[in-house]
C-alpha cells in the first residue's frame, strides 16, 4: 500500500470544518480532540503490532507495568481496574489469560478468585522490559515525537500534562466493558 499523503489529517480536519462549521460547531476544540484522539489510536494500533511478537496486547503490557510499579506488593483485582479504566470483568478475564502465561500469579487462600491480589512473576518483570526496550527501539509514536524540536516537545508535554490533571479532576473513573 502507497503512503498517504502528509497532509492527509490537515485535509480531514478542513473537510470537518466545512461541514460542521456552518451547522454552529466550535471548531477548535473539535480539531484538537480529533487530532488527540486520532494519535492515540494510531499510537496504540503500533504498539498492539509490536507487542504481538510477544503474544501481548498493549492493555496486557498496561496490567503488567501497573503490577511492575507496585512491585513487591500485590494489587486487588478492584484496585488495579480503576487505574486501567477497565471493568473487574474484563480484568478478570485479561488476568487469567496472563497467569496462564506465566507472567502473574493470583495468591492463593480467596475463596473468589475475582477478589484474588495479583502479583507480577520473575518472568512478567522480565517480559516488561523486553517490551520496553521493543517499543523504545520500534514504537513510531516515539520515532515522530522525537523529530519535534525539543522545546516543542515541552509544550506538548505541559499542555497535555495540564489538560490530564483537569480532566482527572472533573471526572470519575468509567470502566469500558470493551477493552
Amino acid at each position: 500500500m502507497p503512503p498517504r499523503p502528509p497532509d492527509r489529517p490537515v485535509a480531514q480536519m478542513e473537510a470537518a470544518r466545512t461541514f460542521f462549521g456552518p451547522l454552529g460547531f466550535a471548531m477548535e476544540p473539535v480539531g484538537a480532540l480529533w487530532h488527540l484522539l486520532k494519535v492515540a489510536q494510531l499510537a496504540q494500533t503500533d504498539l498492539d503490532r509490536i507487542l504481538a511478537d510477544q503474544g501481548i496486547s498493549y492493555a496486557d503490557f498496561q496490567l503488567l507495568g501497573a503490577l511492575m510499579m507496585a512491585d513487591p506488593e500485590p494489587l486487588r483485582p478492584s484496585d488495579i481496574a480503576p487505574r486501567l479504566n477497565v471493568s473487574i470483568a474484563v480484568l478478570s478475564v485479561r488476568c487469567r489469560k496472563l497467569a496462564a502465561k506465566g507472567l502473574i500469579e493470583r495468591q492463593s487462600g480467596h475463596a473468589d478468585r475475582r477478589s484474588a491480589p495479583v502479583r507480577l512473576t520473575q518472568e512478567g518483570a522480565r517480559l516488561v522490559h523486553v517490551c520496553a526496550a521493543m517499543l523504545e527501539q520500534r514504537g513510531q509514536f516515539l520515532q515522530h515525537y522525537g523529530q519535534i524540536a525539543k522545546q516543542d516537545r515541552a509544550v506538548v508535554d505541559r499542555v497535555l500534562r495540564d489538560l490530564h490533571a483537569r480532566l482527572d479532576r472533573d471526572f470519575q473513573p468509567v470502566t469500558r466493558p470493551d477493552v
